[in-house]
């Protein structure tokens, strides 16, 4: 009896959805990133796992293949995801960046694509065409990794964040002129492909500059009445652009980035990523899973030195370009380390590149599955990548310290970054307030003037800030063990830990109390466990803001209740309002919200 198409369609989707759930927890209990637990739920229930067993449920095979079907939803996936990255993505502030993120980009790109050229011309294992998509596939690096490892630990404003998103936005961008190039790839560096290209692209962007500029606001502004209107909106402008580049011959994540792009300037950009996060994250699930079915083993045969070249290519030599162009630009061998790690992942777009040239790629058999497992293994590697760039960075500095003192001098402490590193000699007797945000900046700005304090942020603008404004403060994170000793943390008189991520101080208040034992400790948690842990680590004091004003706020209705006089609560009001205003001129557009 013949399978209902549809009824397998169901069918596969449970099977992806109940498997990446169930590793999804399994990650979780063992703390492991979910986007691990995605590929491998994708190799358990792809041709490697269940599909190699044979079974079936009342005539319907188990096990997931890359069907039609399937591949289509993940290419959706990956155009939901680079929606969400242009909606939230501000070319503004490329124009701080100076030259270094377009040069260094480039540059960058060029020179891993040039190194395979290199290789493949003394071994002469890939043709041209197999060159030019191996090139680019392992040249960029993913937006979506980067930009979520960022945002789930507070790192997007910080100088190490501005410039990995200052490099992959210039990717992006390489990567839209790139796509259409390489539908035509034996005719790649003719006028005739690359003038109607550029006109193609120019066409597309006006048309999103028109929207942007005259329809949008008044479209959603009038949908902003209604939830399901607002949301069916912004759904119909994600598949606006995804119709009109698959009629231009671009691939519809293209289309989809711009249309994000298109939407980021409007004052509704928040509030549309809010609306579609669900079904993004849907598809995306279904992307990063499938990465894992197409996992075989028609790698097994695959050229070992290839294998080595290309796991080198993205785990060394691309991240010691980034590396050296961070570095020799003179933001510090510290942030340099932590770019290099990571933007040391292949792109989601890197995906479109390989499926789009599949049939190139499987002219040497297995390297199209290889690609596939790289591409999966480099991003699962992430974020473990960036956990480690501490000890990373310590081994990094001791070679070069050893090995090239004259290049620590003059390239690692360049002025940029040691201007913003600089720590004050001989402190004693100091407060110390690791974290610049709202509640670190109203303790500095109370304190200040009356009391010795130095402030560290790993924020660089808030750091100018601070400098500009006369109040001691240092670049840094509150887990730099080497920060810690140049702090004289044994004479301070005062820790003030106001950073929104607890566990980062957890070792942090063990090292005060050790070489400091009186030292009090003042910290702020957002989880009761973490609350609990650092007063175990030793802590004197921690506050949790939400619960406190949960408090104030409940108290504030119950004295309303109790009294039925809502003038002495409002007394509160014009101080707040003055408060607020003051606060307000002082805030900053975020390059993520």
């Amino acid at each position: 009896m013949p399978v209902d198409l549809g009824v397998k369609l169901l069918f596969d989707l449970g099977e992806i959805l109940l498997a990446a759930t169930l590793l999804n927890f399994l990650a979780r209990i063992l703390k492991q990133p979910p986007l691990l637990a995605y590929i491998v739920a994708g190799i358990f229930i792809g041709p490697l796992g269940i599909g190699s067993l044979g079974m079936s449920f009342q005539g319907i095979p188990l096990g997931v293949t890359t069907t039609e079907e399937i591949l289509i939803l993940s290419e959706l996936g990956v155009a939901f995801l680079l929606f969400s990255v242009g909606i939230e993505s501000d070319f503004s502030k490329l124009s701080q960046l100076g030259k270094l993120v377009a040069i260094g980009s480039v540059l960058q790109v060029a020179l891993t694509a040039f190194l395979v050229f290199v290789f493949n011309s003394v071994f002469g294992l890939l043709s041209f065409e197999q060159s030019v998509y191996l090139g680019l596939i392992v040249a960029f690096s993913s937006t979506t990794i980067v930009v979520k490892l960022l945002s789930d630990s507070y790192q997007i404003n910080t100088l190490h964040g501005r410039l990995m998103i200052g490099f992959l936005l210039v990717q992006d961008v390489l990567v839209i002129l790139a796509l259409p190039l390489l539908g035509n790839i034996s005719n790649l560096f003719t006028l005739s492909l690359i003038a109607p290209l550029i006109i193609q692209v120019l066409v597309l962007l006006a048309f999103a500059f028109v929207l942007n500029k005259y329809v949008y606001p008044k479209v959603f502004g009038f949908a902003s009445h209604s939830d399901e209107l607002f949301f069916l909106s912004a759904l119909s402008s994600v598949f606006i652009f995804i119709f009109i580049s698959y009629i231009m011959g671009f691939s519809i994540a293209v289309g989809a980035f711009i249309a994000g792009v298109t939407l980021s300037t409007l004052p509704y950009s928040t509030e549309v990523m809010h609306k579609i996060r669900g079904v993004r994250d849907f598809l995306a699930t279904i992307f990063f899973v499938t990465l894992g079915i197409q996992i075989t083993l028609s790698f097994a045969s695959f050229p070992l030195g290839l294998a080595l070249f290309i796991a080198a290519l993205v785990f060394i030599f691309k991240p010691a370009i980034f590396y050296l162009i961070t570095l020799l630009n003179g933001y510090g061998g510290r942030v340099s380390v932590v770019v290099a790690l990571g933007l040391a992942q292949i792109s989601e777009f890197s995906f479109i590149i390989a499926s789009q040239g599949k049939a190139i790629l499987e002219q040497t058999p297995g390297l199209y599955s290889f690609v596939i497992l790289i591409t999966a293994v480099s991003m699962a590697l992430t974020p473990y990548l960036m956990s480690y760039s501490n000890a990373i960075y310590g081994a990094l500095d001791l070679f070069v310290r050893r090995f090239a003192p004259s290049a620590k001098k003059s390239v690692l402490l360049h002025a940029r970054i040691s201007e913003l590193e600089a720590v004050p000699q001989g402190l004693k007797n100091h407060i110390l307030i690791f974290g610049g945000g709202l509640v670190g900046s109203g303790i500095a700005s109370v304190l200040h003037g009356k009391h010795n304090l130095i402030v560290i942020d790993n924020d660089s603008e808030v750091v100018w800030g601070n400098l500009q404004k006369g109040i001691k403060s240092v670049y840094g994170s509150a887990d730099n063990e080497e920060l810690w000793r140049k702090l004289n943390i044994e004479k301070a008189e005062v820790l003030v830990i106001a950073i929104p991520r607890a566990k980062d101080a957890f070792s942090l208040v063990e090292y005060a109390k050790k070489v400091n034992p009186e030292i009090p400790v003042f910290a702020r948690a957002r989880y009761f466990k973490d609350s609990r842990t650092l007063y175990e680590k030793g802590a004197d004091f921690v506050i949790m803001p939400h619960v406190i004003g949960s408090n104030v706020f409940v108290q504030k209705i119950a004295e309303y209740l109790r009294t039925g006089n809502i003038n002495n609560i409002r007394n509160y009001q014009t101080e707040f309002m003055s408060y607020l205003e003051e606060r307000a001129k002082e805030e900053r557009p975020a390059l993520f919200s």
